[in-house]
């Protein structure tokens, strides 16, 4: 069993991602695997453990380090986190073997981790505080990404590329109230989840798709303000339902229901940033037909996502699916999405990291 500290800029509770779905893998394969997200609040330092089968899953609440600490010296900074993480070995009584960090503005020197494995994993470009330091000091960077591979490239020891994962293991909430009677009032059904307050969304795109096509259902599933951005432009218009947040054990009911599943973001302002969205996996995993703005890592995958080049082909496209859906969805057609989100499974990416770790691999194989 090897002990793996996972430090993640995301809370454990909330929307799960990439980092979450290691946490649980690793936890699987046997591991005894701390979850540590944002610094507390208190100066308390407790754990919390999480059901898991096989290994081990605990959930670390930890004030910071110290105050200031990203603009000391490194040889202050490596020093405070060095002593951190011995006190927290401590407090376990056992060592911790793999540092896998998923931030740049914490514990971005990873030479305070000393002769243990250490890991980078960058899942967003723009974040962007530390990330040259915390490629060159870590024995393995991951990249999701061909802008974030661009970005680690010169500095990293040892790159590679892996793009997100998706956990077919989860165990599926039941079905939203009133699910099935909403799908079924009319038309073809159009699913977009994620945030929808988000700033790359494109508002004016899918408040156009809405207008011109008033038989068709917009099912829009994610956290939203009222009277704002896209529920002020759609929420009055009679195809829209606004679904709000759901767990994302609850998202299959709704990417199943689809005839089609959409990614609308402003491409032509923030190529790179979208490159690979994380809803991206989820949607294929559905195996229904997605239809998204321009998204550099699926560039030449139209095998898999119909990907129009501009705003006018776009409409054209989405008019063309909703006339005859069946088409877009054929058992061939689902069974290749599906299919390239299983080869993506995040058992599948861990299999990849430990490849790429060579000797070292064995611990988290």
């Amino acid at each position: 069993m090897t002990t793996v500290l996972i430090i993640s800029p995301e809370p454990w509770e909330g929307h799960f991602v990439s980092k979450h779905h290691y946490a649980m893998e690793l936890a699987r394969r046997g591991h005894d695997v701390l979850f540590y997200g944002p610094p507390a609040f208190h100066n308390e330092v407790r754990l919390d453990d999480i059901s898991v089968t096989n290994g081990r899953l605990r959930i670390l609440h930890a004030p910071r380090v110290a105050p200031g600490l990203r603009r000391l010296p490194r040889i202050i900074r490596r020093f405070l986190e060095g002593r951190w993480l011995a006190r927290l070995e401590r407090l376990l009584q056992q060592r911790i073997e793999i540092i896998w960090n998923f931030e740049n503005s914490r514990f971005f020197d990873l030479g305070f981790a000393g002769d243990r494995l250490k890991i980078y994993q960058q899942v967003d470009l723009n974040q962007d505080f530390e990330p040259d330091i915390a490629a060159a000091t870590a024995d393995l960077s991951i990249a999701i990404s061909g802008p974030i591979e661009k970005r680690l490239a010169p500095v990293a020891q040892q790159l590679i590329r892996i793009t997100h994962g998706y956990s077919p293991l989860r165990s599926r909430v039941p079905a939203p109230l009133g699910i099935d009677s909403i799908f079924a009032k009319f038309g073809a059904k159009v699913v977009l989840t994620g945030n929808l307050d988000i700033a790359y969304l494109d508002v004016e795109l899918l408040t156009q798709l809405v207008n011109t096509n008033p038989n068709v259902q917009f099912h829009f599933v994610g956290s939203y303000a009222t009277g704002k951005g896209l529920h002020a432009a759609t929420a009055s218009s009679a195809n829209v339902a606004f679904w709000g947040k759901h767990p994302a054990d609850a998202l299959p009911h709704f990417l199943e229901r689809a005839d089609v599943l959409l990614v609308a973001y402003r491409a032509d302002m923030h190529l790179e940033q979208l490159a690979n969205p994380h809803k991206m996996m989820e949607y294929l995993a559905s195996g229904r037909c997605v239809l998204a703005t321009r998204t550099l890592e699926y560039e030449g995958r139209s095998d898999l996502v119909e990907m129009p080049t501009s705003r006018e082909e776009y409409l054209h496209t989405f008019a063309a699916i909703i006339r005859n859906p069946l088409a877009w969805n054929t058992p061939e057609l689902i069974a290749r999405r599906q299919a390239f989100a299983l080869d993506n499974s995040y058992s599948r990416q861990l299999d990849r990291i430990a490849a790429a770790l060579g000797s070292r691999g064995r611990l988290i194989g």
